[in-house]
């Protein structure tokens, strides 16, 4: 085995690594339907970024590491795609509408306060 093998077998290992990196983040997004702490900043310069580099492998044929940019660029660009998409929805189950809990615990004759407006 010469130094080129090991490389091949380190990039392998590395492109399972980024690939696996982004797979609990992608998860716990679509089961909890929340990404509001997620930036989207963040995500964009990933793509980016791997983007040029997967420009870069293409022209050297480094078949592994392009595998992982695309699979780094498809799960950043769920990551963003699900954080439009949930922008709307509450972070989890527990949390309420402070609102519209202080409103029904009212009585009909008090209605809500001075300067409220549904």
């Amino acid at each position: 085995m010469n130094i080129y093998d090991l490389a091949n077998y380190i990039s392998i290992i590395g492109t399972c690594c980024g690939l696996f990196s982004r797979v609990p983040q992608v998860y716990r997004t679509y089961t909890t339907k929340s990404a509001g702490d997620l930036s989207t900043n963040t995500m964009v310069i990933n793509i980016t970024a791997n983007s040029c580099f997967l420009f870069y492998t293409i022209v050297n044929e480094q078949y592994p590491i392009m595998f992982n940019c695309l699979s780094v660029i498809t799960l950043e660009g769920s990551l963003i795609y699900m954080k439009n998409k949930f922008s709307n929805i509450k972070k989890s189950n527990s949390e309420i509408d402070l609102i519209e809990s202080n409103l029904s615990g009212m009585s009909s004759s008090e209605g809500p306060p001075i300067g409220f407006v549904r």
